[in-house]
Protein backbone atom coordinates (compact mmCIF):
# COMPACT_ATOMS: atom_id res chain seq x y z
CA UNK A 1 0.00 0.00 0.00
CA UNK A 2 2.66 2.60 0.78
CA UNK A 3 4.70 1.83 -2.35
CA UNK A 4 1.05 2.69 -4.07
CA UNK A 5 0.95 6.16 -2.42
CA UNK A 6 4.66 6.71 -3.44
CA UNK A 7 3.83 6.03 -7.02
CA UNK A 8 0.79 7.70 -7.08
CA UNK A 9 2.59 10.83 -5.26
CA UNK A 10 5.63 10.41 -8.39
CA UNK A 11 2.99 10.64 -11.00
CA UNK A 12 1.09 12.94 -9.62
CA UNK A 13 4.91 15.54 -9.26
CA UNK A 14 6.04 14.01 -12.93
CA UNK A 15 2.35 15.41 -14.49
CA UNK A 16 2.83 18.59 -12.44
CA UNK A 17 6.34 19.67 -13.58
CA UNK A 18 5.08 19.05 -17.33
CA UNK A 19 6.07 22.50 -19.19
CA UNK A 20 3.12 23.73 -20.77
CA UNK A 21 3.20 24.11 -24.44
CA UNK A 22 3.82 27.05 -25.85
CA UNK A 23 1.34 29.20 -27.45
CA UNK A 24 1.82 30.44 -31.58
CA UNK A 25 0.12 33.91 -29.99
CA UNK A 26 1.31 34.42 -27.07
CA UNK A 27 3.15 38.46 -27.68
CA UNK A 28 6.81 38.56 -26.05
CA UNK A 29 7.96 41.02 -23.03
CA UNK A 30 9.50 42.94 -26.50
CA UNK A 31 6.27 43.05 -28.18
CA UNK A 32 4.24 43.87 -25.12
CA UNK A 33 6.74 47.03 -24.55
CA UNK A 34 6.57 47.55 -28.42
CA UNK A 35 2.77 48.40 -28.72
CA UNK A 36 3.26 51.28 -25.95
CA UNK A 37 4.29 54.18 -28.13
CA UNK A 38 3.34 57.40 -25.90
CA UNK A 39 3.68 59.67 -29.33
CA UNK A 40 0.87 57.12 -31.04
CA UNK A 41 -2.56 57.82 -30.78
CA UNK A 42 -3.90 55.94 -27.58
CA UNK A 43 -0.40 55.45 -26.40
CA UNK A 44 0.12 52.46 -28.06
CA UNK A 45 1.26 50.94 -31.78
CA UNK A 46 -1.77 49.63 -32.17
CA UNK A 47 -3.33 53.78 -32.09
CA UNK A 48 -0.95 54.43 -34.54
CA UNK A 49 -1.83 51.70 -36.65
CA UNK A 50 -5.35 52.60 -36.19
CA UNK A 51 -4.13 56.31 -37.43
CA UNK A 52 -2.67 55.28 -40.35
CA UNK A 53 -5.51 53.81 -41.71
CA UNK A 54 -7.41 57.00 -41.03
CA UNK A 55 -5.15 58.89 -43.05
CA UNK A 56 -5.11 56.49 -45.96
CA UNK A 57 -9.11 56.61 -46.04
CA UNK A 58 -8.80 60.90 -46.05
CA UNK A 59 -6.02 60.47 -48.87
CA UNK A 60 -3.46 61.66 -46.23
CA UNK A 61 -0.52 59.78 -47.96
CA UNK A 62 2.14 61.19 -46.34
CA UNK A 63 0.74 60.92 -43.02
CA UNK A 64 -0.07 57.39 -43.90
CA UNK A 65 3.56 56.31 -44.95
CA UNK A 66 5.06 57.83 -41.65
CA UNK A 67 2.87 56.18 -38.69
CA UNK A 68 2.84 52.79 -41.06
CA UNK A 69 6.97 52.87 -41.20
CA UNK A 70 6.77 53.26 -37.28
CA UNK A 71 4.30 50.34 -36.65
CA UNK A 72 6.11 48.46 -39.26
CA UNK A 73 9.36 49.31 -37.47
CA UNK A 74 7.38 47.67 -33.98
CA UNK A 75 6.65 44.58 -35.62
CA UNK A 76 3.06 44.89 -36.87
CA UNK A 77 3.17 42.63 -40.04
CA UNK A 78 -0.06 44.38 -41.22
CA UNK A 79 1.85 47.45 -41.76
CA UNK A 80 4.90 46.61 -43.40
CA UNK A 81 2.61 45.17 -46.04
CA UNK A 82 0.72 48.75 -46.55
CA UNK A 83 3.58 50.26 -46.39
CA UNK A 84 5.31 48.18 -49.32
CA UNK A 85 1.91 48.61 -50.91
CA UNK A 86 2.55 52.54 -50.95
CA UNK A 87 5.72 51.87 -52.04
CA UNK A 88 4.95 49.80 -55.04
CA UNK A 89 1.93 52.28 -56.00
CA UNK A 90 4.23 55.37 -55.28
CA UNK A 91 1.40 57.03 -52.92
CA UNK A 92 3.13 59.33 -50.76
CA UNK A 93 6.67 58.11 -51.42
CA UNK A 94 8.92 57.83 -54.47
CA UNK A 95 7.78 54.12 -56.04
CA UNK A 96 10.29 51.55 -55.19
CA UNK A 97 9.42 47.80 -56.30
CA UNK A 98 12.53 46.51 -54.58
CA UNK A 99 11.47 48.46 -50.71
CA UNK A 100 8.04 47.12 -51.45
CA UNK A 101 9.16 43.70 -51.66
CA UNK A 102 11.19 43.97 -48.68
CA UNK A 103 8.26 45.22 -46.81
CA UNK A 104 6.08 42.87 -48.75
CA UNK A 105 8.70 40.03 -46.65
CA UNK A 106 9.00 41.83 -43.53
CA UNK A 107 4.68 41.48 -43.56
CA UNK A 108 5.34 37.93 -44.27
CA UNK A 109 8.01 36.90 -41.67
CA UNK A 110 5.52 39.30 -39.57
CA UNK A 111 2.46 36.81 -39.92
CA UNK A 112 0.65 38.80 -42.22
CA UNK A 113 -0.60 36.55 -44.59
CA UNK A 114 -1.56 39.51 -47.20
CA UNK A 115 2.66 40.02 -47.09
CA UNK A 116 3.45 36.46 -48.18
CA UNK A 117 0.60 36.60 -51.08
CA UNK A 118 2.20 39.92 -52.01
CA UNK A 119 5.19 38.36 -52.13
CA UNK A 120 4.40 35.69 -53.72
CA UNK A 121 3.06 37.88 -56.69
CA UNK A 122 6.16 39.42 -56.98
CA UNK A 123 8.07 35.97 -57.42
CA UNK A 124 5.05 35.28 -59.76
CA UNK A 125 5.48 38.27 -62.09
CA UNK A 126 9.26 39.21 -61.55
CA UNK A 127 8.02 42.72 -61.46
CA UNK A 128 9.46 43.12 -58.01
CA UNK A 129 11.61 40.58 -57.18
CA UNK A 130 13.53 37.48 -58.90
CA UNK A 131 11.27 35.63 -60.87
CA UNK A 132 10.47 32.21 -58.99
CA UNK A 133 7.71 29.63 -59.54
CA UNK A 134 9.29 27.91 -56.68
CA UNK A 135 9.37 30.94 -54.18
CA UNK A 136 5.99 31.90 -55.38
CA UNK A 137 4.33 28.77 -54.72
CA UNK A 138 5.84 28.82 -51.65
CA UNK A 139 4.78 32.04 -50.24
CA UNK A 140 1.36 31.72 -51.96
CA UNK A 141 1.06 28.37 -50.19
CA UNK A 142 1.99 30.34 -46.42
CA UNK A 143 -0.46 32.74 -47.19
CA UNK A 144 -3.18 30.53 -48.09
CA UNK A 145 -2.53 28.68 -45.10
CA UNK A 146 -2.92 31.89 -42.92
CA UNK A 147 -6.29 32.57 -44.56
CA UNK A 148 -5.74 34.52 -47.43
CA UNK A 149 -8.08 33.35 -50.05
CA UNK A 150 -6.93 35.83 -52.92
CA UNK A 151 -3.21 33.15 -52.38
CA UNK A 152 -5.67 29.89 -52.29
CA UNK A 153 -7.10 30.97 -55.52
CA UNK A 154 -3.99 31.77 -57.35
CA UNK A 155 -2.81 28.40 -56.30
CA UNK A 156 -5.74 26.84 -58.27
Amino acid sequence: MRKLWVLALLAVAAGGCKKEPEKKNRPTDQEILARQDASCPGGTVQGCLQAALEAGRKGETEREVELSNKVCDAGYGRACTLLGSLYWQGRGVEADSNRAYTLYMRGCEAGDAAGCFSAGICHRTGACAEKSDVKAKELLQRACKEGDKRACANLG
